[in-house]
C-alpha cells in the first residue's frame, strides 16, 4: 500500500514509544562510516555532506525521522554562512536534503527507505535562539530487506553548498558572511517505526559533529539543547 503525506505527517504521533534496541545512529562528515568530528570549511569549498546513517538494523521497519539541531554556541546565532533557510543569505536553493545515499558512498553505505516513499524535509532557522533545525522523515512500504545488522544503512544526507560562503562580513547580494564562526551539528532526535507502528529511539553511537571548530569551543552537543519537537508541529512546516 502506498504511504500517502497525512500518512506520513502522523505516522509518529501515535506510535508508543519503546525501548531503544541494539541499533544505533550516527552523524558524520563526508562518509556515513566517517571517524572525523571535525570539519574543515573553507571559503567557496563548495558542497559539505553530513550524513545520518543507522548501524545494527535487525527488524523489519516502515519510516523513520532524523532531526539535527545547527547552533554556534558561546558565537551566538548561526550567521549567514549558515543561514541556508528560505530567507536566508544562501537560501534554501543552496541545501539539499535527501533519503537516497549518492552514488559516492551508496555501495558502502545504502538507502534504508523501501518502496512508495513520502519524505519530509526541512531546514528552518529561528531568529530567536539563532538556531537551526534540519529534518528529514521517510515513511514507506513494510521493508524487510534492509534488516542486516552488519550493514550500515543510510538515512539521511544534508547537503550545504559553500560556493558562496566567505570569511568575514556578508557582500549582500554578492556572498555570506562569517564562515569562520564554528558551528555545531547535534543529532537531537532519530527513531524507526516497527511494522505494529510502534516507534523505536535509535540510541546515539556519534551524536554530534562540529564545523570549523576543532577544540570544540561551542561546546557541541550543549550548544545546541534538544527542545521538544512533535511531528503535529513538523507537518505545518511541510511544503510540496
Amino acid at each position: 500500500m502506498k504511504v500517502t503525506r497525512f500518512l506520513l505527517s502522523v505516522l509518529f504521533l501515535g506510535a508508543m514509544v519503546s525501548t531503544a534496541s541494539a541499533q544505533s545512529a550516527y552523524l558524520s562528515w563526508d562518509a556515513c562510516n566517517s571517524v572525523a568530528t571535525d570539519k574543515a570549511i573553507a571559503p567557496g569549498s563548495g558542497v559539505a555532506n553530513l550524513y545520518v546513517s543507522v548501524l545494527g538494523q535487525s527488524q523489519p521497519h516502515k519510516a523513520y525521522q532524523a532531526v539535527v539541531l545547527f547552533g554556534s554556541g558561546n558565537a551566538g546565532a548561526l550567521r549567514d554562512a549558515w543561514r541556508f533557510d528560505a530567507v536566508g543569505c544562501q537560501t534554501d536553493a543552496f541545501i539539499s536534503i535527501s533519503h537516497s545515499p549518492p552514488a559516492a558512498v551508496a555501495k558502502a553505505c545504502p538507502g534504508m527507505t523501501g518502496a512508495n516513499s513520502l519524505q519530509i524535509k526541512n531546514y528552518s532557522f529561528d531568529a530567536i535562539s539563532g538556531k537551526a533545525t534540519g529534518t528529514l522523515a521517510s515513511a514507506y512500504d513494510p521493508n524487510a530487506t534492509a534488516v542486516n545488522p552488519a550493514v550500515r544503512y543510510h538515512l539521511a544526507n544534508f547537503a550545504f553548498d559553500h560556493t558562496y560562503s566567505v570569511v568575514g562580513p556578508t557582500n549582500p547580494g554578492v556572498d555570506c558572511g562569517d564562515l569562520e564562526v564554528p558551528v555545531c551539528a547535534h543529532l537531537a532526535r532519530c527513531s524507526w517505526l516497527m511494522l505494529d507502528g510502534t516507534e523505536m529511539p535509535y540510541p546515539f553511537a556519534k551524536e554530534y559533529v562540529t564545523a570549523n571548530d576543532p577544540a570544540n569551543g561551542t561546546g557541541c552537543p550543549g550548544a545546541t539543547p534538544a527542545a521538544a519537537t512533535t511531528w503535529g508541529s513538523i507537518k505545518h512546516q511541510y511544503k510540496r
